[in-house]
């Protein structure tokens, strides 16, 4: 089995795993986001992303999401930050995504918000800007976004 094989099986069971832990968020749905799969950034970092989680690991630390509100329509989910993640643990994000031609990105656009609804307001906290992806528009330091790509076993 091949590295990226071994990454993409450990995800894989890790995102299963997420299913059995009890969960802050309220209201949870069972809708998996439309991006389900593992993929790797452009710094090599690899995420997991399913129903129960976005798991991002490969570059040091190891940051776990609870998925608590997926909205497909608006390509964006709502998660509980895990209580282990060096920093905004047990706070809420929201990842937003899109995707430009054959490229998608993502955007943890909200890191640090108080609750499941601080996280969903767009208004308070706006969506993150899709005009030049690979330069900025992503969170409060206007970074550019995250390219994904599938990791292919």
């Amino acid at each position: 089995m091949n590295n990226a094989a071994s990454r993409t099986a450990l995800a894989t069971a890790f995102l299963l795993a997420l299913s059995g832990f009890a969960s802050a968020c309220t209201g949870v749905e069972d809708n998996a986001p439309e991006i389900s799969e593992t993929y790797v950034d452009e710094t090599g970092q690899f995420h997991a992303v399913g129903a129960d989680g976005w798991l991002s690991f490969g570059l040091g630390d190891q940051l776990v999401y609870f998925v608590c509100l997926v909205d497909n329509e608006n390509d964006y989910l709502i998660a509980h930050n895990g209580s282990a993640n060096d920093a905004d643990y047990e706070l809420y994000s929201r990842f937003e995504w899109f995707v430009e031609g054959d490229q998608l990105y993502f955007c943890n656009q909200v890191t640090d918000a108080g609750s499941q609804a601080d996280a969903s307001d767009f208004v308070a906290l706006p969506a993150a800007d899709k005009a030049n992806p690979t330069l900025s528009g992503c969170g409060v330091d206007n970074q550019a976004w995250s390219a994904l790509r599938v990791v292919e076993p």
